[in-house]
């Protein structure tokens, strides 16, 4: 079977991407009489500057590398982009560099074809994705792409992969977390919570401490600007919302920068995306409160209203005199 197409599988969170890229590796692999074996390490990547020599490689325990988890077969070569924390074009190239060395891991089948794989293609930043478009440009003739993306691939990778959907009802990891013993909250549930709490309390100043909080939590998770920024804004589709919050929050999301795949932002500047994203929600989440007249007005009209009286009563005395 020859293989010359890049493929992306694209469709929802755990819509089944990944099993459907493994199953087409198995047919692969059983078209020339094969079997599929999928292996897992921990692949030894030099980060400092991205370069990988061969003194890197000898020595594992190098304070400037770092281990990322990987799958591998007599076919290709598995890794996720999730994984590899905010540093991934340092990892990108790495794997890249090895890659070109000759590593043929169907050397023993008799093909030429070989396959890297990535999984959560959308995660990839313009470094990234400018690595791969120039190694698919030199190594196109044998080796093939295949990536799965929850969003549409940039131009300079779609160009070379051809796309299949995979149609998802609904998330099987997150079905799978609700039906475990643990209770686990997944990261809907947790911003639900934080929406509520918001919708019935006003807005005041402390609440910035809680955001920035909520922002110190999220960089620790290593979760990505791009993937967190989704998560908070399809959160929104559960609340009990009023048709101009609706409007106020579709303006707050559209504003937001850095939002497609492939893109680039600088770290120094996804702490500041957070607060203020978080910042504006809160801001238009926050309870209407129709505010009470100043005191001044009050005392005003009060005083207003004794005068009338006050000349209305002095109006009827002068005409009983009469």
């Amino acid at each position: 079977m020859s293989l010359g197409l890049s493929i992306c599988w694209r469709g929802p969170p755990g819509a089944g991407k990944r099993h459907a890229l493994q199953q087409q590796l198995q047919l692969w692999a059983s078209s020339f009489g094969q079997h599929f074996v999928l292996k897992k390490q921990s692949w030894d990547a030099p980060l400092q500057g991205g370069e990988d020599t061969e003194d890197a490689e000898e020595s594992s325990s190098s304070e400037s590398s770092a281990l990322l988890p990987m799958e591998y077969s007599i076919l290709h070569w598995g890794f996720d982009v999730a994984r590899m924390s905010l540093q991934d074009k340092q990892f990108i190239k790495s794997i890249l560099h090895r890659w070109g060395r000759g590593a043929q891991v169907l050397s023993s089948s008799g093909h030429s074809k070989r396959c890297l794989v990535f999984y959560h293609a959308h995660l990839l930043s313009n470094e990234s994705v400018l690595f791969l478009q120039a190694f698919l440009e030199q190594n196109h003739e044998d080796t093939v792409l295949w990536m799965t993306s929850e969003y549409p691939l940039p131009v300079r990778l779609a160009d070379w992969c051809i796309e299949i959907p995979v149609a998802g009802p609904r998330d099987k990891s997150v079905e799978a977390l609700k039906l475990s013993p643990e209770k686990i909250h997944t990261i809907e549930q947790d911003i639900h919570q934080i929406y509520t709490a918001w919708m019935n309390n006003p807005a005041k100043l402390s609440d910035v401490k809680q955001i920035r909080a909520i922002v110190y939590a999220l960089l620790h998770r290593n979760i990505r600007w791009v993937d967190g920024f989704h998560h908070w804004m399809f959160a929104l589709e559960a609340l009990p919302l009023t048709q101009v919050q609706r409007l106020r929050l579709g303006d707050i999301c559209k504003q937001q920068p850095f939002t497609g795949s492939g893109q680039t932002v600088p770290s120094y500047r996804i702490p500041v995306l957070w607060e203020n994203y978080l910042c504006q929600l809160r801001d238009a989440l926050a309870p209407i409160i129709t505010e009470a007249p100043p005191l001044s007005t009050v005392s005003k009209n009060t005083k207003k209203k004794k005068d009338a009286v006050a000349g209305r009563t002095q109006h009827l005395r002068g005409a009983g005199r009469k």
